[in-house]
């Protein structure tokens, strides 16, 4: 777990073995839109295993959060539905490609488990909570195990295989486009800032209060290896998912087949990240376009969002793959998101092959770590511990007061406030210390 913001030394893992692969393909009924076909297989070299699938309705999101707020709906029964969502999976002859797939992924230090369907109502179940009572990693969520994730794919099992994932930049080579709004009043420079202090060397153009032709003719343009939009999303009468942007008093809708079209052109495009809520199903739209969308499932709020931007972006910099880049975003949200972590399994990733946006061994992709103004030669050996254990207990501080600020004393547990307490007695007593 990361000690200080965007610690992303886990996720950093030039020469590790590649994860291993559980392909999970989930087809509908013709005769029952409840009820789906399923194929399993661990990497390429397994056997494939069948079975079947019916989707409860209570694991699909209830209902929708207006257009107007910020607040994140916390879902009941988190553990419990991830629970359903495994055993109704991975039962009969599936549980033993399951096993499978864990022992795989134990020798190779990491599992992507890739949910593979053309249904719009399969990707719209919240997979990222699968969870396994098995599990011995310290967290029965599958998507908490390191080196672990869940992939959603939208290809299509009938057509051609994609082809080999794009080879990674250097630094200098990437072309970032920022497209923000201020709908529901959310300060749009906190995005840029992020994505600039993660990729200082790339070429990033930012257009603030972005209009829809103003967005349409930025995403036909075809020279950006990475696009990060900034909006909301609205649910369509008919299940489909619009983006909105413009402001509270005048938003403007963009239909997931408006962006689709503007895509459809681009070339170069590696990776769209739609900080909107409600997005998940318009990235499983767009996904069929470019090689990685991320979207948001359902509501999340801006501390959380932003706390996910700052782990995924950080990672992505210092040469993670996406997935691995998500799960960091994941530890941020988990770690210093003022709402706690509830909302962690809010972004889902859908791609077909695992990539890197940048060269892992590049100069200055090197991943983040305290900085503790320690020179060679200056300091003792017991100096220099005890400047770490200083910038470890400001990094715990920082994200206590960021968590319990906002929280009125009397609310804020006992518990809590002797941590807080004791922290800041530690840390002004060092302060204290000079060379």
């Amino acid at each position: 777990m990361a000690l200080f913001k965007n610690d992303v030394s886990e996720y950093v893992t030039a020469g590790r073995l590649d994860p291993a692969r559980l392909v999970v393909t989930i087809l509908p009924d013709d005769r029952d839109p409840d009820r789906h076909d399923v194929t399993a297989q661990v990497d390429d070299d397994g056997g494939i295993a069948t079975g079947s699938f019916v989707v409860s309705p209570e694991w699909r999101l209830q209902g929708t959060r207006p257009t107007t707020s910020k607040i994140y709906p916390t879902e009941p029964n988190r553990a419990r539905i991830g629970a359903q969502l495994f055993s109704a999976l991975f039962s009969g002859a599936l549980s033993r490609c399951w096993a499978q797939a864990v022992e795989r992924g134990r020798e190779r230090g990491g599992l992507h488990i890739v949910i593979r369907s053309t249904s719009y109502a399969v990707h719209a179940l919240p997979w990222e909570l699968l969870t396994d009572p098995t599990l011995t990693s310290g967290s029965q969520y599958v998507v908490m195990s390191e080196g672990w994730s869940v992939i959603r794919d939208r290809a299509d099992p009938d057509t051609p295989a994609p082809a080999a994932p794009p080879t990674p930049l250097a630094p200098a080579e990437v072309r970032i486009l920022a497209l923000t709004s201020p709908i529901n009043g959310i300060d749009q420079t906190n995005d840029p800032a992020i994505i600039r202090n993660a990729f200082p060397q790339a070429t990033m153009s930012t257009t603030g209060n972005v209009r829809p032709g103003e967005l349409t003719i930025a995403l036909k343009k075809d020279d950006a290896h990475l696009v990060h939009v900034l909006g909301t999303g609205h649910r369509a009468r008919q299940g489909w998912q619009d983006l909105v942007i413009g402001s509270t008093e005048r938003p403007e809708v963009m239909s997931g087949k408006s962006l689709s079209s503007s895509l459809r052109e681009s070339s170069r495009l590696r990776i769209l990240v739609l900080a909107a809520c409600d997005s998940d199903q318009l990235a499983a739209q767009l996904a069929t376009t470019v090689p990685a969308v991320i979207g948001i499932r359902g509501a999340i709020s801006d501390p959380s969002c932003l706390a996910f931007l700052g782990g995924f972006y950080a990672a992505l910099g210092s040469g993670s793959t996406v997935a691995q880049a998500v799960a960091s975003g994941r530890a941020q949200q988990i770690a210093f998101a003022s709402s706690l972590g509830d909302e962690w399994a809010q972004p889902v990733l859908f791609q077909s092959e695992d990539h890197a946006l940048v060269l892992s061994t590049s100069s200055g992709d090197e991943p983040s770590s305290p900085a503790t103004a320690d020179t060679p030669g200056t300091h003792t050996p017991q100096e220099r511990i005890r400047l770490l254990e200083q910038t470890i207990r400001q990094a715990n501080l920082r994200a206590l007061r960021e968590q319990w600020d906002p929280v009125e004393p009397i609310d804020t547990p006992a518990f809590v406030q002797r941590q807080i307490d004791d922290l800041t007695a530690a840390v002004e007593a060092m302060s204290e210390v000079t060379r």
